[in-house]
């Protein structure tokens, strides 16, 4: 791994230190979008740090050619997986005595306030340990909420999204608001969690990760908050008409993981509560590419096999 040196600059004022960890991996024009949104914070001792997930040839090219040399970029020989990239920012920035750590996804655009408005919500709640924004869909108008906080249903080991397509001028409260989780798409963390319960889970390799260490997180004390007002727009690249294959397997096998660790239900009981999630992809793909179908079954089978199993890291063929 490869650090390139950060010096102050804009970003660095008073207050708390904070570093923002965002993690690339083949869209670097993404990640500079992002970092272009959060020159626009304000008063605000801030310190980016770009994570490439091991993009090939060019890319830090690419992103040192947009970014400029003083910011820091940390360099990975592969793609591996969510947690992992993170937590090489996450170390980078506790080494540096970062007071919080703002996981930030590169599809993302904040606002302004965004970040102040999250710090404000962590020192509010002294049990605050992760404080996420409202996500909203980007380029809809008007703005809809794609993300508004998490619930875990303990009967079924489902995850829901709050929120969902709801006007964001319509969402309510305005004060912050206490879930079972927030998106790693745009989370806040205090230092002190990492003390107690360690870094981002990397077995996973996609999904579920920042959601296993809040729920183990809890069992020390910290919880998880919305800051309504604090908004981040998300370009979300792994929407589309069919689902990624990587989502797909990924998204069973972790919900099948993440249930076996946090739930005392069976691997039956699990797989049940994943069936509208299967079925309702089953439904997409049969009416936008019929032609997908078999491989869509392929994904499904794999994700439920290994996950029962207990399979872990980052399965080859799927990429």
């Amino acid at each position: 791994m490869s650090i390139s040196p950060y010096t102050p600059s804009v970003f660095l004022t008073s207050g708390s230190r904070v570093f923002v960890v965002i993690l690339n991996y083949r869209h670097a024009l993404d990640t500079v979008r992002c970092i272009a949104s959060l020159r626009r914070s304000r008063d605000l001792n801030l310190h980016p740090i770009v994570v490439d997930n091991g993009s090939g040839t060019g890319e830090i090219e690419r992103l040192r050619t947009h970014l400029g040399p003083a910011l820091a970029i940390l360099e990975l020989p592969d793609n591996l997986g969510y947690a992992a990239g993170n937590n090489h920012g996450i170390r980078y920035a506790l080494e540096r005595d970062a007071d919080l750590v703002w996981i930030l996804n590169p599809d993302t655009e904040v606002e302004p306030k965004t970040l102040q408005l999250l710090q404000a919500t962590m020192r509010s709640h002294a049990d605050a340990g992760f404080v996420g924004s409202v996500n909203l869909v980007a380029g809809s108008e008007p703005a809809r909420v794609q993300f508004a906080g998490g619930r875990i249903d303990r009967e079924t080991g489902a995850t829901e999204s709050l929120g969902i397509g709801t006007l964001a001028d319509n969402l309510r409260p305005n004060d912050p608001y206490e879930v079972d989780y927030v998106a790693g798409t745009s989370i806040l963390i205090r230092r002190r969690v990492f003390n107690d319960v360690g870094l981002l889970p990397e077995h996973y390799f996609l999904y579920f990760e920042e959601t296993d260490l809040q729920v183990r997180a809890h069992q020390h004390g910290w919880r998880s908050y919305v800051s309504p007002l604090a908004r981040v727009w998300h370009h979300q690249r792994s929407a589309g008409r069919t689902p990624e294959p990587y989502y797909v397997y990924y998204y069973i096998r972790g919900r099948l993981l993440f249930g076996k660790a946090n739930t005392d239900l069976t691997d039956g009981q699990l797989e049940e509560g994943l069936a509208p999630f299967i079925e309702g992809w089953r439904t997409r793909v049969e009416e936008r590419a019929p032609g997908w179908l078999n491989t869509y079954e392929r994904l499904v089978r794999f994700g439920l096999e290994d996950g029962r199993a207990g399979r872990r890291g980052r399965r080859e063929d799927i990429h």
